[in-house]
């Protein structure tokens, strides 16, 4: 799957929310993101105001949490080092 990076700014408190559920679902803060985008934009109506936004992403992850049966779990170095032999083997 091809992957585009995205930024975005976030305000505190939603950034030390992001980080625990985050820990808890035991995946990346990346991962919980792209669940919480892909549950927005499956619904066709028009996006709801802030209040049902947040009530929305409380069901999407309280959905998450029942259906989650393995997460690969990986750390960033070794993403890089994986890379990094595959290139010396060209």
């Amino acid at each position: 799957m091809y992957m585009v990076r995205k930024q975005l700014y976030i305000e505190d408190a939603q950034e030390q929310r992001l980080k625990r559920r985050a820990r808890e679902l035991g995946v990346s803060e990346a991962e919980l993101m792209r669940r919480a985008l892909d549950g927005v934009l499956s619904d066709s109506r028009p996006a709801p105001r802030r209040p049902a936004v947040a009530e929305n992403l409380r069901q999407f992850f309280h959905e998450a949490d029942r259906s989650i049966k393995t997460i690969a779990r990986f750390k960033r170095e070794e993403l890089y080092e994986d890379r990094m032999r595959r290139l010396r083997r060209r």
